[in-house]
């Protein structure tokens, strides 16, 4: 098996594609050849290769392994000479049922396209699809990450392309949730000004309704009032005139009645 401990030394493609033969286990070994194999199969998968020299070209450059531990301190610069997106909110409604749609529901492409983010040589889904390929589905990472690698190469492509891609879209995801979060306190201040100019009317309304209903109530008292008033009034009057008629009434019943029973006949 060839040593792959030589960051220094560039391999040729078909030395790469022998050690990922030798690393896939015994059902590859059967079909290796020193001009193919299963996992040279596998990069014509995804990219059409006519011969070997057609793919000699990215075997120049070092191979990922070694490339790790450089890329990592550069990642942060891909793309800090971008402005950050900035994405707009919708207006705030002017009342509560002409409010959007949920703005947590919008799909991600949507966030995307109104952040501006611009199109890849190879975005983050192509890299997933890659990954997710059946081809090499259920081999070990790191066979997955020489084989993306190839493909990539082959494409003149690097993997800073998706790392990219993935960055930007990081970043339109949260533009799109700051300015969810400036919605919040746009609408909080003017829906809290509002609150208040409602709080002050109900505060109103109630004062005059409850002006009206102690209006109402002091008709009721008024009128019970006067019905009393006027039963004591009634009262005094009847007997008035119950003893006035009573001497001429020969022993018989006084029909005036006295008070509020009608049966309260005062004979005299």
């Amino acid at each position: 098996m060839p040593k792959s401990n030589q960051p220094n030394k560039p391999k040729s493609t078909e030395d790469i594609l022998r050690e990922m033969e030798e690393m896939s286990g015994d059902e590859a070994r059967p079909e290796a050849s020193p001009g193919g194999g299963a996992l040279k199969s596998l990069l014509g998968f995804f990219v059409k290769v006519a011969d070997d020299e057609e793919v000699s070209a990215p075997a120049q450059k070092p191979e990922p392994r070694s490339q790790g531990p450089r890329v990592g301190p550069r990642v942060g610069d891909l793309i800090a000479n971008e402005p950050a997106p900035k994405i707009a909110p919708p207006p705030v409604a002017a009342r509560p049922d002409e409010a959007d749609a949920n703005l947590a529901e919008v799909p991600f492409d949507e966030i995307y396209q109104k952040a501006g983010v611009p199109p890849s040589p190879c975005s983050i889904e192509e890299l997933a699809k890659l990954l997710e390929n059946p081809t090499i589905a259920n081999q070990p990472m790191a066979i997955k990450v020489v084989a993306v690698n190839l493909t990539l190469s082959a494409k003149n492509v690097t993997t800073q392309e998706p790392i990219a891609d993935a960055m930007r879209r990081d970043r339109a995801l949260d533009a799109y949730q700051s300015m969810l979060a400036e919605r919040v306190e746009t609408i909080e201040q003017h829906n809290s000004a509002r609150i208040q100019q409602i709080s002050q009317e109900v505060e109103e309304y109630l004062k005059r309704k409850q002006a009206e209903m102690d209006a109402l109530k002091s008709e009721i008292a008024a009128a019970r009032t006067q019905a009393v008033e006027f039963s004591i009034r009634r009262e005094i009057e009847e007997k008035r005139m119950a003893d006035l008629i009573t001497p001429f009434l020969e022993g018989k019943p006084n029909p005036i009645t006295v008070g509020n029973s009608p049966n309260n006949n005062q004979p005299q």
